[in-house]
Order: C-alpha cells, then sequence, then structure tokens
C-alpha cells in the first residue's frame, strides 16, 4: 500500500474507509499503544456514572439516569429517535440495569454491565482490546443496527408497531391523564377511565361503582412500589410488559390481529373478574313434584314448554 508524506498509509481507490475508532478508545488510549486494558475502559465508563449521580449518594435514581437520553449526552440527529423515544429507551434500559429491582442503579450493577461490554469486545479474552477488534465489532454492529432500522420502517409501512412506537403510544395516554403535569398519575387522576357517573354519556356501561373498582384494580397493578403515583418507571415497565404479552409469534412487532386478540383476552379476564366480584346467589329450594295425572286425564305441559303434539323448535301459532 502506498503511503503519504509522514508514513501514513494511503486509502487504495476503490476500498472504503477504515471503521472510525469509537470516541472512548481513542480518549482512553492516549499513549497511541493501539489497545485498552480492561481496567481503564472500567474506569473510563465510570465517569460517566459519576457525572449523573447529582447528589453523589452513590446510586441513580431513574432522574437523573434519564439524563443520558439529554444533551450533552445525546442529541437530536436527522432520521434518528426523538428526544422522548430516546427517553423511553432509557427507562427501558433502568430496568434492565437494576436487578435487584430497589428503584436504583448503584455501582456494582453499572460496573458489571461494563464489564459485559468490554467482554464484547476483548474476542481472545486476554483483558485488553485492540484497534483490530474493535474495528471488526463496530462494522458488525453498525451492519445490524442498519438492517434494524430498515426492518423497522419497512414493519411501520406496514402498519405495525415495534416496542418503541408502544411504550411511546402509552406514555402519550398517561400524559393526557396527568392534568398537573407533575410527570406523575395519581389516583384521583387515573379514575377517569372510569367514565362518567351519570348521564346520557353512561347508557349502556357497566354501572359506575363496578367501573371504578375495574380501574381501580389495574391502577394498584401498574403501581408497583405502592405509593399510589403512576411514574415513568412503572408506566414504561408495564407497557414492555403488556407488549411482550400481545406479540404473539414473538417478532419484536405488533400486528392489527395481534391487537384484536389482546383486546379479546382482556374482555374475558374482565368478564372473570367481574363474575368474582358478583355475590354468591342463595341456594334455591327444590321445586315440589308434580302431581301425577288421574288416570284418562292428559299429562299437563312443564311451565315453558311447547303444548303437547308441536314439533320442538316451533313456536305456538305458527301451524
Amino acid at each position: 500500500m502506498a503511503t503519504a508524506p509522514g508514513g501514513t498509509p494511503q486509502q487504495a481507490v476503490g476500498q472504503p474507509p477504515p471503521v472510525p475508532l469509537p470516541q472512548w478508545f481513542v480518549e482512553i488510549d492516549t499513549a497511541k499503544k493501539g489497545e485498552v486494558t480492561r481496567a481503564d475502559f472500567v474506569k473510563y465508563r465510570m465517569k460517566l456514572f459519576e457525572n449523573l449521580d447529582a447528589n453523589k449518594d452513590g446510586k441513580l435514581t431513574i432522574e437523573e439516569f434519564v439524563k443520558i437520553a439529554e444533551p450533552p449526552y445525546s442529541n437530536d440527529v436527522p432520521g434518528g429517535p426523538t428526544l422522548e423515544e430516546r427517553r423511553n429507551r432509557i427507562r427501558a434500559e433502568f430496568q434492565n440495569i437494576d436487578t435487584n429491582r430497589n428503584g436504583f442503579i448503584e455501582r456494582a450493577e453499572v460496573e458489571a454491565v461494563i464489564n459485559a461490554e468490554f467482554n464484547q469486545y476483548d474476542t481472545d479474552r486476554d483483558n485488553k482490546v485492540t484497534e483490530p477488534e474493535v474495528r471488526l465489532i463496530v462494522q458488525r454492529s453498525l451492519a445490524r443496527e442498519a438492517a434494524a432500522r430498515r426492518e423497522v420502517e419497512q414493519r411501520r409501512r406496514q402498519g405495525m408497531a415495534a416496542i418503541n412506537d408502544f411504550i411511546d403510544m402509552q406514555l402519550r395516554e398517561a400524559d393526557r391523564l396527568d392534568k398537573n403535569n407533575d410527570g406523575k398519575v395519581s389516583l384521583q387522576e387515573y379514575m377517569v377511565l372510569a367514565g362518567p357517573a351519570d348521564g346520557p354519556q353512561s347508557q349502556g356501561l357497566l354501572p359506575f361503582d363496578i367501573r371504578k373498582q375495574l380501574v381501580q384494580r389495574k391502577f394498584q397493578e401498574i403501581d408497583t412500589n405502592k405509593d399510589g403515583q403512576l411514574d415513568r418507571v412503572e408506566l414504561t415497565a408495564t407497557a414492555v410488559k403488556q407488549f411482550l404479552e400481545i406479540d404473539g409469534n414473538k417478532d419484536r412487532f405488533l400486528t392489527d390481529d395481534e391487537f384484536k386478540k389482546a383486546q379479546e383476552e382482556e374482555t374475558k379476564k374482565t368478564r372473570a373478574i367481574l363474575q368474582a366480584m358478583q355475590p354468591a346467589q342463595p341456594a334455591q329450594p327444590p321445586r315440589p313434584a308434580p302431581a301425577q295425572p288421574r288416570a284418562g286425564q292428559a299429562p299437563q305441559p312443564a311451565p315453558g314448554a311447547p303444548a303437547p303434539g308441536l314439533p320442538q323448535g316451533l313456536p305456538q301459532g305458527t301451524r
């Protein structure tokens, strides 16, 4: 390969440019040795944790962690995800990292994720990452991301919904309920879903008390930390859970048929709940046996049964 003045290899004509090194590799490898050790990688990555930990208590809340989706950590790019889409992804990622489910991301949990990321680059498991290893992994990652974007756009044109679309839809519904704009939905705000207590709009609906009980039951299912508020973490977790349940063929997209089937299942579930809410009916006393006809007397038809001589299934008076 020809070299430019100074010894830098020139790019051969017709060949694609080499995959650029990630910024983290350039910033860590200040000595230009062409490699990064595991210890240096973990130390570098943990700087983000330190920056996000605003109150320096050694753990991150969802409010602190979601800052990753905002400038200067993440910016809008043409054709890229919106700010709200990025926030939704970060909220879902919070759930994945918070393995002990205490509502915080702790140092050990972050370090475990960072070490797992390092392992993806360290293909020969020598506890250091070289330039060739990084370029290969980045090239494969870019190819997968491009293929995923094409698939999402194609499915969207077909009317399907990806998981981020579903989460956005659920959070927009929650935002409409959040009348005081505090980022959470109280039980009082959520009870609007029960509908009107009376009036023309309540015609054909279940009794208002029943509707209130159903809505309150749903609120309690979402409110996993039992603080009487539905926050973005709980709403996102519920949306993810619902998506996985609705996605029957596990192709990561929801079709109209899957939505319809989910609605049917929800209707069955609601009917079962209503049946369980009904008070038990007292046992009916046995009816006395009908009097036996005297000899020569035709038996009387049972109440509601067709008169003797009429075929079953035809109403009386049609012959």
